[in-house]
């Protein structure tokens, strides 16, 4: 960012050209064909005058052509541009009068050019823009609604003013100061005129401030209304046209109360809104200032925001200084911000939603009470300097300042100084003799709060603070989503279908032959006369032949199995052409003649013999889905459900060590340490063969942990060693035994064990950077930067075992739905968690939390650099495990400081909040923690149950937002609770169909879970199936359905409906 910033400022200065081409419906006042001329102005710089031409048919073509240079010194030339227009003014030259030398000339209009494409990386533009008459003109009398007059103009400048980088990296906050509501009885549009104004300053940089100030503002009576279309004005004051100083196609956009995000919104406001918005005096500006804001300056704004959270915005009055005699510059210019200030109050606007993912914008009221320097201290942490807020030059009311000024003379370095003595006496005289004085200041300014005053603000960026999450369109039927099932078994096709086909001519040749056998002995068979004897079998089987042979029958049996055969040659042994040698033929008959005899022989045993029964299904769900099912399970503290699935998977294969060993994190998490120990002695036995080298080893040392639980310490040193010697290069492994060495005091022993596992780090970020640098390499030459994250994510995940162990497991994963890839900048890490770090995140994982405090120690002593956000929120997780919540909040308040778009920082918030029952801070915190663009690590939990909250909600919107947030479960990992929150919402959504397809989904992941067979008893009671409906209703009481509201809402609509219910 100060790369750019650099490079914006070392640029000279780029020409601004502005033409104008010619007017169109141009009018005089005297003369149909008058005289007239174009004078530009721009930042109160005269810029030129065009010639004076006579009109022609209403048009002039003037082509005139001035320019102006931007300077690239801070931000003062591009923050111009975007918030200053060019002012074209359109004057008449009037007939000269008898007797008199000078011309007189009278203005016709005036038209604004909008420089803000040039800053949004545009070289040329034109436009058609309006000539606003001015007040008594005879334009404005003449020019009709549908025929107005027009300028046409070109504004180009030689090359772009900001790079793609810099455009990029830079935003533009537009802040609009709409109305102040209810303003003190005592301001009237009688006697003394003053100047209402409303200031706020922009934090820069460390150092520097921007000020923004908003002059000029309307006092208007009560009674009179706002148009329903306000347009915004523009925040300078030499334009004369009233309808100049409307900014083009900029409206201000006015939304329902309860969708603001001020302080105003809710029900109990509203009456008091209408009634001040529509009956009480207020004070209009809409006026909007729009700030360039470069990288830095963006990144002390989140600085800024996500320290103090409130911005302070100033409104006072001061008197105007009445205009001044002929031949004198009025003192307006000079004074529009000097004088005594009168009803000096603040209103503080929470920036804190900007900071949101995605939100680009925040509007809302907020109430304007008394100011109070102290008051603003403690809300901002910042002091305020009085002088400098309240003192002002020449046009200081009208566009922003940098605070930071250099004084170019010695009167104004003398006076600097009288100013800083000033501020140094204000801040050590507090609560001193100026206390008086201060306190005439706050008696006006409590009238606002005594008058509920308040002022409309909003803030809009071009681009959001922090990136939204991009997620794919969810599909629009449910059906789509659930992974297709055959249900019909596969049609054959070539070879198979041939052998087939000769399958079936041999059974059917076969009954023929059966059917001739009964009619020759049939009769002697039944009387018992048909001998067994192997002569007699022998004679009937020729008396059989002789028939076939004789009645041409074996020659019909001959032609019906050709065609098969010819298949079968053709299709499995793909002959088709005539064979060239006999002996070749020979042995191809040979090899067919064995076949074919294979395949009568399976065709008739099976044609003979009954079939066995059909095998047992496999189940769909695969040992992988089971483990996901069990972790939801105890993420939602059903501990029996969660057994359940661990035994199954046991139940399926009792030699995979990684049930076992997910069966011992579970007792784990019990604080079962018995039977812990067990499961892991036993992953370790089943593995002799060393299959799942990553399971063994956290196996040995979990063990080694049990072993130190259990106060077997040399046992536990065999562990430790053991697991060191059994894979050399693992962090984990050395970090694990030193802290086991320094348990036992040996220092020397525990420090080479640390020095160690830093060597393998060191080794390890080395290849990393490599890696990196072969990857940013091939993807330059290449010009491909889309396969970029993927080509390095897969060298990264193999030597990146010891930064997510758990992961690195040889298993079969679920189906999921892809996340979308990360860009290569984003791949590579900016930071290296430390040895103690990676350890502690592992044994959090497993739930072994005996060895984390020691690892945090540690992490804290070593941290050089300052702790980081992660470590507050590894801790934050270590004391939710250990039931400490008042300590976990700390840590999280202290995370937040440090970063606030950690996810894992929200994701804990709101388990938090769900813990305490405080459901409206849980959905906060999980509706923004699944709205970064990087998933928490608990973002299943995080999705059930703001799923959950929604429903709660019993509102047509919570449904569907309750819908949305359980689909994106249901991609990234579908469990029967998630489909069963879709199919609630989409039952409450009255979508049957959906609801349907995705209860039957839920039911197929889970068949024993009775919520789901009661919402699919209402399904099918709400689409009339009498017997589906009395099905489903019998197995959820069989599965003892406890939720009283579901049961009773079933009762009620099968007493409706007539039918459901067997009883009836």
């Amino acid at each position: 960012m100060e790369n750019h910033e650099v490079e914006i400022k070392a640029r000279n200065p780029v020409p601004v050209q502005i033409t104008v081409l010619r007017g169109r419906s141009l009018k005089g006042g005297k003369i149909d064909n008058p005289i007239a001329y174009v004078r530009a102005e721009y930042n109160n710089v005269h810029l030129g005058d065009s010639g004076k031409l006579q009109v022609t048919e209403g048009e002039i073509e003037y082509n005139f052509t001035t320019s102006f240079d931007c300077s690239f010194d801070g931000i003062q030339g591009l923050d111009n541009l975007v918030h200053k227009p060019v002012i074209l003014t359109v004057i008449e030259v009037l007939p000269k009068e008898k007797k008199k030398k000078d011309e007189k000339t009278v203005i016709l209009g005036q038209a604004t050019v909008d420089l803000l494409p040039l800053v949004q990386g545009e070289c040329m533009f034109t436009r058609t823009i309006t000539i606003h008459p001015f007040f008594g003109a005879y334009l404005e009398q003449a020019i009709s609604d549908e025929i107005k007059a027009v300028l046409d103009i070109a504004v180009s400048v030689p090359e772009p003013l900001l790079s793609e980088t810099q455009l990029e990296g830079s935003n533009l906050l537009r802040i609009t100061a709409e109305s102040a509501y209810s303003v003190p009885e005592s301001w009237n549009l009688t006697g003394p005129q003053f100047n209402y104004i409303v200031a706020l300053f922009l934090p820069l940089s460390t150092q520097k401030e921007l000020r923004v100030v908003f002059s000029n503002g309307m006092l208007k009576v009560a009674g009179e209304k706002e148009p329903r279309i306000k347009p915004k004005r523009w925040p300078v004051s030499n334009i004369v046209a009233f309808g100049a100083q409307n900014m083009a196609d900029s409206f201000i956009e006015v939304c329902p109360y309860e969708d603001e995000d001020g302080e105003l919104n809710s029900k109990e406001d509203w009456t008091f809104r209408t009634e001040a918005e529509n009956e009480k005096k207020r004070v209009t500006w809409n006026i909007e200032r729009r700030c360039f804001m470069e990288p830095e300056a963006l990144l002390s704004l989140q600085t800024h925001i996500a320290e103090t959270t409130f911005l302070p915005v100033e409104i006072k009055r001061v008197p105007l200084t009445p205009p001044a005699k002929s031949g004198k510059s009025s003192k307006m210019d000079k004074t529009e911000e000097e004088g005594p200030i009168s009803f000096h109050g603040v209103a503080y606007v929470n920036m804190a939603p900007l900071l949101y993912p995605g939100v680009r914008r925040i509007r809302g009221a907020y109430p304007i009470v008394a100011f109070n320097e102290a008051e603003i201290f403690e809300k901002t942490k910042h002091k305020r300097n009085l002088t400098r807020e309240t003192s002002g030059g020449k046009g200081q009311s009208q566009h922003a300042k940098i605070t930071a000024n250099k004084f170019k003379d010695e009167k104004g370095a003398k006076e600097a100084v009288k100013k800083s003595l000033i501020n140094m006496k204000t801040l050590m005289t507090e609560h001193g003799l100026e206390s008086e004085a201060s306190g005439a200041v706050n008696m006006e300014g409590d009238q606002h709060a005594e008058a509920r005053s308040y002022i409309v603000l909003e803030f809009s960026l071009a681009k959001p603070l922090v990136q939204k999450r991009l997620r794919e369109d969810l599909a629009k039927r449910i059906a789509e989503m659930i992974p297709p099932r055959p249900l019909f078994p596969r049609r054959t096709s070539g070879a198979d279908k041939a052998v087939t086909d000769y399958h079936n001519q041999i059974i059917s040749v076969a009954k023929i032959i059966m059917d001739e056998y009964q009619e020759m002995f049939g009769p002697k068979l039944f009387e018992g006369k048909l001998s067994h004897e192997y002569q007699d079998q022998e004679e009937r089987k020729h008396k059989l032949i002789f028939e076939l042979n004789t009645s041409g029958k074996y020659f019909a049996f001959k032609e019906q199995l050709k065609h098969a055969v010819v298949k079968i040659v053709r299709e499995k042994y793909l002959k088709t052409v005539a064979f060239e040698d006999r002996e070749q033929l020979q042995t191809f008959l040979n090899e067919l003649y064995i076949y074919l005899v294979d395949q009568m022989h399976c065709c008739l045993h099976k044609l003979l013999h009954i079939d066995p029964p059909d095998p047992i299904p496999e189940s769909l769900l695969s040992s992988a889905q089971l483990k996901h099912f069990a972790k939801e399970a105890e993420g939602n503290k059903n501990f029996e459900l969660a057994s359940k699935y661990h035994l199954e998977r046991l139940a399926r294969d009792k030699s995979n060590p990684e049930h076992w060993f997910d069966y011992g994190t579970f007792y784990l998490l019990l604080n079962d340490y018995v039977k812990a120990e067990e499961c892991f002695r036993e992953a370790i036995a089943v593995d002799q063969e060393h299959v799942n080298s990553h399971v063994l080893l956290f196996s040995i040392l979990l063990c080694g942990i049990l072993a130190c639980v259990n106060e077997q310490y040399e046992e536990a040193d065999n562990f430790f060693e053991s697991a060191r010697c059994f894979e050399p290069s693992n962090i984990i492994a050395w970090t694990m035994q030193g802290l086991f060495y320094e348990s036992q005091d040996q220092t020397i022993l525990a420090e080479m064990a640390f020095l160690e596992a830093k060597k393998l780090q060191t080794a390890t970020e080395t290849l990393k950077k490599s890696l990196d640098e072969v990857v940013v390499d091939k993807a330059k030459a290449t010009k491909v930067p889309e396969t970029e994250p993927r080509e390095k994510k897969e060298a990264r995940k193999s030597i990146d075992v010891d930064e997510s162990p758990l992961m690195a497991k040889h298993q079969e994963e679920p189906k999921l739905i892809p996340v979308t890839e990360q860009t290569l900048n984003e791949t590579i890490p900016e930071f290296t968690r430390s040895i103690y770090m990676q350890t502690a995140r592992f044994l959090l994982e497993v739930n072994a939390l005996q060895f984390v405090s020691r690892a945090m120690a540690h992490e804290l002593i070593c941290n050089e650099n300052g702790l980081s956000c992660e470590y507050h929120v590894v801790l934050a997780r270590l004391y939710m495990q250990q039931g400490e919540f008042g300590k976990a909040e700390e840590c999280l308040a202290e995370a937040g400081r440090i970063n606030h778009q950690n996810p894992d920082l929200w994701a804990l918030l709101g388990h938090l909040s769900y813990m305490k029952g405080d459901y409206t801070e849980t959905k906060k915190h999980y509706a923004r923690t699944i709205s970064y663009v990087n998933d928490a690590f608990d973002m299943h939990s995080v999705c059930l149950r703001l799923g959950f909250i929604y429903l709660q909600e019993d509102v047509p919107l919570s449904y569907e937002s309750a819908k949305s947030v359980y689909l994106i479960a249901s991609q990234k990992a579908p469990s029967c609770l998630t489909w069963l929150g879709v199919g609630i919402a989409c039952y409450k959504l009255n979508e049957l169909t959906d609801a349907e397809d995705a209860l039957c989904e839920a039911n197929i992941l889970c068949n024993s879970n009775a919520d789901v067979w009661g919402y699919l008893t209402l399904v099918c009671l709400k689409t009339g199936r009498k017997l589906e409906a009395e099905q489903t209703y019998k197995y959820a009481l069989k599965l003892n359905l406890g939720d009283q509201q579901l049961l009773d809402e079933i009762r009620q609509l099968q007493q409706t409906l007539g039918f459901g219910n067997s009883s009836f």
